[in-house]
């Protein structure tokens, strides 16, 4: 009984740990962000936001980038894909779907079925090429972020550009 009192306690004691994605959590500042050398270098845009070509997601290196709201991080989103090619963004959009299920668990698919992973980007793909836009989320969320993903499109100078991002946000108050 003495033992479980002094682990509740000791528990009770640690600070909690803020959302986010990997080892950054909403609240850092961007010289915080900039302190996980190990993801480094970072990149900073003209608003003060950040970003990493060296964030891991999936087992890959991925680029990350940090939105920062008052100077503190609010969204991370990761780009698994950004391009040309219809087929590649597919082929990200099944890896990213296998990377939320294996972390979360059940993926919500709106608007389109798959039996595999595989199956689903193509239906994915499908609607993107359509002009559409295709997103998934964990049917649970994590209790200090929430995480979704989009899988789009959009056109620059007559060339069309496929994205896939994960994004994670401060879960509303």
């Amino acid at each position: 009984m003495k033992i479980t009192v002094f682990a509740f306690l000791l528990a009770a004691a640690l600070p909690a740990v803020a959302g986010g994605f990997g080892p950054w959590s909403f609240g850092m500042t961007a010289d915080q962000i900039r302190a996980v050398t190990a993801s480094g270098p970072y990149r900073s845009f003209s608003n003060g936001d950040l970003e990493t070509y060296n964030g891991e997601f999936g087992g890959k290196k991925e680029n990350v980038q940090f939105f920062l709201k008052d100077s503190l991080l609010a969204r991370v989103g990761v780009y698994t894909y950004e391009g040309t090619d219809l087929s590649a963004a597919t082929q990200a959009w099944a890896h990213t779907y296998s990377t939320l299920q294996a972390e979360y668990g059940q993926i919500e698919t709106p608007n389109y079925q798959g039996q595999t992973a595989e199956t689903l980007g193509k239906a994915a793909g499908a609607i993107v090429a359509a002009g559409g836009k295709a997103q998934m989320a964990p049917v649970v969320q994590p209790k200090d972020a929430f995480v979704f993903s989009s899988f789009a499109s959009y056109a620059h100078d007559g060339i069309t550009y496929y994205t896939v991002t994960v994004n994670y946000d401060q879960p509303a108050p």
